[in-house]
């Protein structure tokens, strides 16, 4: 194959092999380089950097004809008699530099490149001259080419709005990532300073001295969208390489290729999916709904920038499509930014404050033009950035509660936390100039600095539907699968159920649910299937989807109750009826009733009933017990729940016998908490007589319980192991019942779970000896038979 030469007027020039052939980026790699060589030759040192230089442009030379023949006659006194080079003379330019012009590295003896740093020394000229020649060419062939990279470019542009220079420092940083050798040439570009290193970038790409400047600034518009990043200051630029900033994630973006500009925006942001909820869907927060809407709607049409709204709360709470449901009832577009790229690798938390920046730059024409746009039918446009976490610095909950006092009292000056250059730089760029309004969605508002969280227009904290709501959109999730109410019903009471897990579960069940017509009983089949795909996700989840409800195995009846109080229960339960609140203490001994006496309430209230102990709020940390605290009274009072704390004697001991200070702490928390309590708070305790005295007071009613009096320990007897038959019971079994005045119902309770566990029926006798038998075990009869002589 014959070397390519020259075009134009230059078309006696002898090419390196191959170069014609190149890849256009290696060939833009070449030609920067070159360019800068050769118009800022005072900056680079070719007698000492020259090697260097070969890595990256000895592939792409064009040598001119009186240059070569010099260095032929040099080389042929150089290489007499070497095997190597024997026969070289006698070809011509072409053959000659097909055969020893390829770039093989500076050892190879058989090529030119072995023997060009002794020719120099007396030539420099001469190498000055093929570098002129080869930038030359280049530059020529490069008008002809348009490389992925430059179409991208200039879509982006396009995009942004990019001036000349903005392209050229993104292209020349870009090319700077792809060669590496070229990195490292351009550390050998010395500048004396910032302006001078300005002017040799700007006369490579043509483009105003000034405005490249402007685009490496620390702070400028690139910077802003995150385009490049690390940018030093002026007084800092030593070298070329100072200035190639370009971000580490752009140039696969660049070197992608996208079947049009909107496919190229889809990397930053895409279009949200659309909702199929409805504002009525959330109607438990109906007027932050509307509140929201009219937000969004207003700073659309008026053009208002800095509009920010923060949602959070638990995940699963419907965050998201409530965000969805605003934009749709506003009549707004809305983009949601990135969180992965096109091969589905996780963006970290500054690739996709990138993204953010980039769409509200291309998002902000149809903001600018939202008044025309809305006269024209067309909508508006709004952001979701989702999962906000790793985008704002992360707190410890510590961290958090002291910064949030610190701002709260004013901090140094008035400033508090935000005093920090990059709080500052956040609050600018992104919650005060941004020209696009933006939902922001976390599930962890305490990693986000209170200097942060003040700047946002509006917080919504969305926390779990009320039973009421939550109904309707379970229904809605089944997407009409043929399911049983009280399917509905156990996934109405799992609060962490989200829509999206639901049509997971109905999608599985619908592929793997037996054909009915081969057995299969209609919706049977399809309920356990939904059920057990739950169940199994959130066994892998690590998940605790509900609390397992207390065992029943006695009938319950309040009449068999030993209680005592001045109103009846009936009455009380009336009265929390129609007022809604109300806070009772159920105390006595063990097994008395007083868990299935709140059980009992609840249910004859209508509510659920959230039951906590010692162990779901205790934490190990300073300060974890008391929040934990603060959240069960803020879960119940959203779930209009009757709340029951079992054992609360851990929480309402005496302060008097505290022992450490964090106990007296606990205890104000929670009398904190009953006394602001909305809702029915029941607490349970054997040890009634330990209790805080301020804890006394707050609860409206206190209810002893008792052991059963002989009546009732006859009437349960009789529907527990005479199966309701009075006339069965017999004086014997009457007399042994009267000599056991501690029975409680959690004896006759323990008598059928060891029936149920032996599978065995127990006769009335031997029923009447297992609690015989329960009834010796207990402390106070054990203490009473200790008591008085015995035989030595």
């Amino acid at each position: 194959m014959d070397v390519a030469r020259g075009h134009g007027a230059s078309s006696q020039w002898i090419l390196s092999p191959g170069m014609a052939e190149s890849p256009v980026l290696d060939r833009l790699c070449a030609h920067f380089v070159l360019a800068l060589t050769v118009r800022h030759g005072g900056q680079f040192n070719l007698r000492r950097d020259g090697a260097s230089l070969l890595t990256l442009v000895g592939r792409h030379l064009a040598w001119p004809p009186a240059v070569l023949g010099r260095l032929r006659a040099y080389l042929a006194r150089r290489c007499e008699g070497h095997a190597l080079w024997r026969g070289h003379q006698a070809l011509d330019d072409a053959a000659f530099i097909r055969r020893h012009g390829p770039w093989r590295g500076p050892y190879e003896e058989g090529t030119l490149f072995f023997y060009l740093d002794e020719y120099l020394k007396d030539a420099p000229k001469d190498f000055a001259a093929v570098l002129a020649a080869s930038c030359d060419w280049l530059a020529r062939d490069l008008k002809k080419q348009h490389t992925q990279v430059q179409r991208n470019i200039d879509a982006l542009a396009q995009l942004l709005q990019l001036n000349a220079a903005e392209r050229a420092v993104l292209l020349y940083g870009t090319l700077a990532r792809y060669q590496r050798e070229l990195r490292g040439l351009l550390v050998e570009f010395k500048v004396s300073n910032a302006h001078e290193a300005y002017a040799a970038i700007a006369a490579v790409a043509g483009v105003d001295q000034r405005e490249v400047a402007e685009a490496l600034r620390a702070g400028s518009r690139l910077e802003r969208i995150g385009m490049v990043e690390n940018l030093i200051s002026e007084h800092n630029i030593t070298d070329l390489a100072d200035l190639m900033k370009v971000s580490d994630q752009l140039p696969p973006v660049l070197m992608r290729e996208y079947q049009g500009p909107e496919e190229l925006m889809a990397v930053f942001t895409r279009p949200a999916t659309r909702s199929t909820l409805t504002p009525a869907d959330f109607a438990y927060v109906a007027d932050d709904v509307q509140v929201l809407t009219r937000l969004l709607a207003n700073a659309a049409a008026q053009g208002v920038a800095g509009v920010n709204v923060l949602m959070y709360g638990p995940p699963g709470t419907g965050k998201t499509e409530l965000a969805k449901v605003a934009a749709q009832a506003a009549g707004l577009a809305l983009y949601e930014v990135e969180y992965a790229d096109r091969d589905g690798h996780a963006l970290s938390g500054r690739d996709r404050y990138r993204s953010l920046q980039v769409s509200q730059v291309v998002l902000a024409g149809d903001r600018r033009g939202a008044e025309s746009a809305l006269r024209d039918g067309s909508p508006g446009v709004a952001l979701l950035f989702d999962e906000v976490e790793d985008v704002f610095p992360p707190l410890a909950a510590d961290a958090a509660q002291f910064m949030a006092r610190f701002d709260a009292s004013g901090g140094f000056g008035g400033e508090g936390p935000s005093a920090s250059v990059s709080g500052k730089a956040w609050v600018n760029q992104v919650l005060e100039t941004n020209p696009v309004p933006v939902i922001w969605i976390t599930n962890r508002i305490e990693q986000i600095d209170p200097a942060f969280r003040r700047r946002f227009q509006y917080h919504l904290e969305l926390k779990s539907p009320p039973p009421g709501a939550r109904d309707a959109l379970v229904r809605r999730a089944l997407d009409g699968a043929r399911v049983s109410d009280a399917l509905v019903a156990r996934l109405t009471e799992r609060r962490a159920l989200t829509p999206a897990q639901i049509r997971t579960a109905v999608r599985f069940a619908r592929l793997a649910a037996l054909d009915e017509a081969a057995g299969g009983a209609p919706g049977q089949g399809l309920e356990a299937l939904i059920e057990r795909q739950l169940a199994q996700a959130d066994r892998a989840l690590g998940i605790d989807a509900a609390r397992r409800a207390r065992p029943v195995v006695t009938r319950y009846d309040l009449s068999l109750l030993n209680l005592e109080c001045r109103y009846e229960v009936a009455r009380i339960v009336d009265a929390l009826r129609l007022r809604g609140h109300g806070t009772l203490c159920l105390h006595g001994a063990p097994g008395t009733g007083k868990t299935a006496l709140a059980e009992h309430i609840a249910e004859r209230l209508g509510r659920p009933l959230m039951v906590r102990l010692a162990s779901d709020l205790m934490s190990k940390f300073v300060g974890e017990t008391e929040a934990a605290m603060a959240r069960m009274f803020a879960e119940a009072e959203a779930e209009q729940a009757v709340l029951l704390l079992d054992e609360a004697d851990s929480f309402l001991r005496s302060r008097q016998r505290a022992e450490r200070s964090y106990e007296v702490t606990e205890v104000n928390q929670m009398l904190a908490g009953m006394e602001r309590f909305a809702g029915i708070f029941i607490a349970t305790t054997n040890l009634f007589d330990q209790l805080d005295e301020a804890a006394l007071r707050r609860f409206s009613f206190k209810i002893r319980f008792l052991p059963l009096d002989a009546a009732q320990r006859e009437r349960m007897f009789v529907a527990e192991a005479l199966g309701g038959e009075a006339t069965a019971l017999s004086g014997d079994q009457r007399a042994r019942l009267a000599a056991l005045e501690v029975l409680t119902p959690g004896d006759f309770a323990a008598v059928r779970r060891q029936a149920e566990v032996l599978a065995a029926t127990l006769d009335a006798d031997e029923f009447l000896s297992q609690l015989e038998a329960e009834h010796r075990v207990k402390p106070e009869v054990r203490q009473r038979r200790g008591i008085g002589f015995t035989r030595p």
